[in-house]
C-alpha cells in the first residue's frame, strides 16, 4: 500500500460490516487511524482482528479505536465529537455508510416505531454526524466526506414496499448536496456513493431468493473511497455510482 492516508484520523460508522469494514480495512492498510462506529461491539472486534491480521507488524500500535454506538442516540454522537476533539482537534476523513433497510412494507402498513428508526438512522444520524464533526473536519488540512447512500433514491418507483428506505436515502442526498454547496469555499471535500448490488447482508435480507455470490465484494470498490478522501480529491457534492443503475440496492 502506498501510505496515502498516513496521520489521517478517519471515521466511519457502519464499520464492523459490508462497505463499511471493507472500507476500514483499506485505509488502516494507507496509514489512517480508524475510528470504528458500529451498534456490535463483538463485529467490531472481529474486524479489529482482521485488521491485525493485514498489518501483523503494527500489533501493538494503536491504529483502530472501537466505538459501540447507536446512532439513534443523537447525545452520543456529540459525545463521540467531543472525545475526537479532545484528542485530535480535528477530523481528516467521515465515511457514513451506516444504514438500515428495515422491513418490507406498503407505506402505510410500517408501524410508526419502524419507520421513524429507518428514517432516524439512515437521514437524522447524518445530520447529527454533520452537525457535529463540521468544525473538526474544517480543522484539518484537507476535510474530506463519504456519505453512502442507494440508488433508490435515483429510481424509488422501481422500489415497492421500500418506503422509509428509498425516502431517507433520497432525503440524504438532498442534504449532502446541500452542504456541499453550503462548504464549497472551504477546503472541505464532501461526496455521495453509491456501491450498487454487492454481497451483503442487506442485499441478502433484500433479496433473499438470489443467489449473492457472484456479486462484487465491498473490497473491490474501496479504491474510490480512498480516492475521494485524498488530499488530491478536488470535487465535492458530486454522486458516485459504482455500478450502472438497475432495480437493486
Amino acid at each position: 500500500m502506498s501510505g496515502l492516508l498516513s496521520d489521517k484520523v478517519a471515521l466511519i460508522t457502519g464499520a464492523s460490516k459490508g462497505i463499511g469494514a471493507a472500507v476500514a480495512k483499506r485505509f488502516i492498510q494507507e496509514g489512517a487511524h480508524v475510528i470504528l462506529v458500529s451498534r456490535n461491539i463483538e463485529d467490531l472486534r472481529e474486524i479489529d482482528d482482521e485488521i491485525k491480521k493485514l498489518i501483523p507488524d503494527k500489533k501493538e500500535e494503536s491504529n483502530t479505536t472501537l466505538v459501540q454506538l447507536d446512532l439513534l442516540e443523537f447525545e452520543k454522537i456529540k459525545e463521540l465529537a467531543g472525545a475526537i476533539d479532545k484528542q485530535y482537534q480535528r477530523l481528516d476523513i467521515l465515511v457514513a455508510s451506516a444504514g438500515v433497510l428495515g422491513e418490507l412494507s406498503p407505506v402505510q402498513d410500517y408501524d410508526s416505531s419502524t419507520w421513524e428508526s429507518i428514517i432516524g438512522i439512515n437521514f437524522n444520524a447524518n445530520w447529527h454526524l454533520i452537525k457535529n464533526l463540521d468544525l473538526l473536519l474544517k480543522r484539518a488540512e484537507a476535510g474530506r466526506a463519504i456519505f453512502v447512500t442507494s440508488n433508490t433514491g435515483q429510481s424509488p418507483a422501481s422500489y415497492p414496499y421500500w418506503g422509509p428506505y428509498a425516502a431517507s436515502k433520497a432525503a440524504l442526498e438532498a442534504m449532502i448536496k446541500v452542504y456541499a454547496a453550503e462548504t464549497k469555499h472551504t477546503k472541505l471535500c464532501i461526496n455521495i456513493v453509491q456501491p450498487g448490488p454487492i454481497n451483503s447482508g442487506v442485499y441478502k435480507r433484500a433479496f433473499p431468493g438470489q443467489d449473492i455470490s457472484k456479486l462484487p465484494s465491498p473490497e473491490e470498490f474501496t479504491d474510490k473511497f480512498l480516492e475521494l478522501v485524498s488530499e488530491n480529491c478536488k470535487v465535492s457534492g458530486e454522486v458516485f455510482q459504482l455500478q450502472p443503475l438497475q432495480s437493486t440496492i
